[in-house]
């Protein structure tokens, strides 16, 4: 008999999820912070638009459960910025939400052409937060970039580097955001434009690290 059903896929915390939207660049406004240096902030902001050090962050609105997890149809390109800041913060795992820890370091996940030029002794940065060791095959098999070649690594430091975002800039009109190629590079804390900058992915330097096996972390089933 044919099968007319599958087992449900299961969908990273961070994916986003149908329904869920951005917030509008009528938002947007300018304002001045403890150093008098002018940035962009909302008409509305509470502290919870504001990230680590400081920075704007893209609001964008969740579908949760009562549980508090992520329902809905998966928009599987896309990353809900909130789940994407929170997982990255609290070193949990972006597919479950769950401890990532281990008894080595934390566990990363980077495609093998995500950075041809790094030297094994330099610093990774990376926007993809951390796997657990349970959910570490899956995230594999649910990413196709992945698929194509991954490397591991297991990092026993790794503090907050900077964000991704879309510039703005202010013109005769109001706040627009500035057309470029870069808008996908990392702008690390401390950059003087960081306040032009409302983010919508928070990244990780990883330091004391190393590159290892899966197969010695998770044996293969």
């Amino acid at each position: 008999m044919k099968r007319t059903s599958a087992a449900p896929r299961l969908v990273p915390y961070i994916t986003s999820r149908e329904g869920e939207y951005g917030g509008l660049e009528s938002e947007l406004t300018l304002s001045m912070n403890a150093f008098g240096s002018v940035r962009l902030a909302y008409h509305d902001e509470t502290p919870a638009d504001r990230g680590p050090r400081g920075e704007l962050w893209a609001r964008c609105s969740q579908s949760l459960n009562a549980a508090g997890m992520p329902t809905g149809k998966p928009q599987w390109r896309l990353v809900n910025p909130a789940r994407q800041l929170a997982a990255m913060q609290q070193l949990r795992c972006q597919i479950g939400f769950c401890s990532a820890e281990t008894d080595r370091g934390y566990v990363f996940l980077a495609g093998t052409e995500e950075d041809p030029a790094h030297r094994p002794d330099e610093p990774v940065r990376t926007a993809q937060p951390l796997v657990c060791l349970k959910h570490v095959r899956t995230a594999i098999e649910l990413c196709p970039h992945l698929r194509k070649g991954h490397v591991a690594f297991v990092a026993r430091a790794t503090s907050v580097w900077g964000v991704i975002g879309s510039r703005y800039r202010l013109t005769a009109t109001g706040l627009e955001p500035l057309p470029t190629k870069d808008n996908d590079a990392p702008v690390a804390y401390g950059h003087p434009q960081l306040g032009w900058f409302p983010a919508s992915q928070l990244v990780r330097e990883l330091r004391d690290y190393e590159v290892v096996n899966l197969d010695n972390l998770v044996p293969a089933a």
